[in-house]
């Protein structure tokens, strides 16, 4: 029988506690240690910083109109400023409308972009005394469009605001005076716009313009009308001056109003070869007029063809050409009798008489054409084949004569091909 005692026991248990707490404490040591020397290890690179990819974005496109504003009172003539433009700008259109009420008027069309610069000067005497609203619209290619409004300005030239007047006050005692504005700060005064030929979307003279060289029946394109309160149109009067001279030779007169129509034909033949000046005078029921004068136009016609006597003559297209499109006729047609003349075409039919043909009527003019255009034609819409062109001159005694063109070839325009990809 074994006796053990409890000292022999006591030893060993107190060497494995002793091997326990050692170890704990260099364990822990160690990662005390450790931690710093983790922290303390970098890159011999620098990690570069990653810089994000900005993407351009496109400027806005500004459609607006910058004056007249809501608080603005126009008087006579305005000058209506801003900014027209658009992606595959085609124009832009102006309209005005009585204040709130969508009732739109056009005022003009433009085809140029236009950046914080005029887009039109108006006459606001032309409009009854009130408030407005404009319209400014960005039109592109495909026909899409963007809008920008003022509304509510007032027009009022029946009583026209009064300047401000200048406040002064006396200098207390001490106070010295402002010093005077530096002459190089003077404000420069700005001419009045001197609308000679026509004023931008009224009246006036529109077509020629000074210095053009006429053709031998010149279009006067124009626009004659009233202009409000106190000028009620009667009736307006076409002369013609060598220029410089205003010797001035009545044309013409007539009591219909025109908007940017044509107000006469000048037949240049009855003139003489030289530079000369047109005038137009609109009257008004109570007698007073505006004026406005085409400068310097040049009448330069071929003095044989003139002293020809009575002709006519179709100098283009010739007989049998092919025409595809459009088609100018050119020629001269003069008489000293002549009532008007008549532009007619035909299915060309070789078979049955002129006189028996079904021949339709394209065009008629009362006035005289010397080695000029007489007609432009529109063949989009015909049908190829051959036709017949017939121009008939007919005088004051109903008397006429004719002539031909035979056998013209009217073909289809080809097609553009599409433009092909870029490899």
């Amino acid at each position: 029988m074994r006796i053990h005692s409890r000292r022999s026991l006591k030893l060993p248990v107190l060497f494995i506690v002793a091997l326990l707490a050692f170890s704990v404490t260099v364990w822990t040591s160690l990662s005390i240690d450790a931690a710093p020397a983790s922290q303390d290890i970098t890159s011999p690179l620098e990690t570069p910083t990653v810089t994000p990819t900005i993407t351009p974005t496109k400027p806005p496109v500004r459609n607006e109109i910058t004056f007249p504003v809501k608080t603005d009172i126009l008087i006579a003539y305005a000058r209506v400023m801003g900014t027209a433009v658009i992606d595959n700008y085609r124009e832009y259109q102006l309209h005005i409308a009585p204040a709130n009420s969508e009732q739109w008027s056009w005022l003009t069309t433009g085809y140029n972009v236009v950046r914080d610069n005029s887009l039109y000067i108006f006459d606001s005497r032309l409009l009854a005394d009130g408030f407005y609203d404009l319209r400014l619209r960005a039109i592109n290619v495909r026909g899409n469009y963007t809008e920008s409004f003022v509304r509510g300005f007032e027009i009022r030239n029946l009583n026209p605001p009064t300047p401000t007047p200048e406040i002064t006050r006396q200098l207390a005692e001490g106070e010295l005076p402002l010093p005077p504005l530096s002459p190089l700060e003077t404000p420069t005064p700005v001419a009045t716009p001197d609308f000679e030929s026509f004023v931008p979307g009224g009246q006036g003279i529109y077509r020629p313009g000074n210095g053009e060289k006429l053709k031998s029946v010149q279009a006067v394109v124009g626009t004659v009308n009233g202009r409000g309160p106190g000028k009620h149109f009667q009736r307006y009067e076409i002369y013609l001056s060598p220029a410089g001279m205003e010797v001035w030779e009545w044309l013409y007169a007539s009591q219909q109003q025109l908007f940017n129509e044509v107000i006469y034909w000048l037949d240049t033949s009855r003139f003489a070869n030289g530079s000369y000046d047109l005038r137009l005078r609109i009257v008004y029921v109570d007698s007073n007029y505006d004026e406005y004068h085409t400068r310097n136009l040049t009448i330069a016609n071929n003095p044989a063809l003139i002293e020809r006597g009575p002709t006519l003559q179709i100098k283009q297209p010739q007989t049998g050409a092919l025409v595809v499109g459009q088609m100018d006729i050119r020629g001269t047609l003069t008489h000293p009798e002549l009532s008007r003349w008549e532009l007619y075409w035909s299915v060309a039919d070789g078979a049955v008489a002129d006189d028996h043909r079904q021949w339709l009527l394209l065009y008629t003019g009362e006035y005289q054409v010397v080695d000029d255009l007489i007609a432009r034609l529109d063949l989009g819409q015909v049908a190829a084949g051959r036709y017949d062109v017939r121009v008939r001159l007919v005088r004051r005694d109903g008397n006429y004569e004719d002539a031909f063109i035979r056998r013209l070839y009217v073909a289809l325009p080809t097609a553009t091909p599409p433009p092909s990809p870029h490899r």
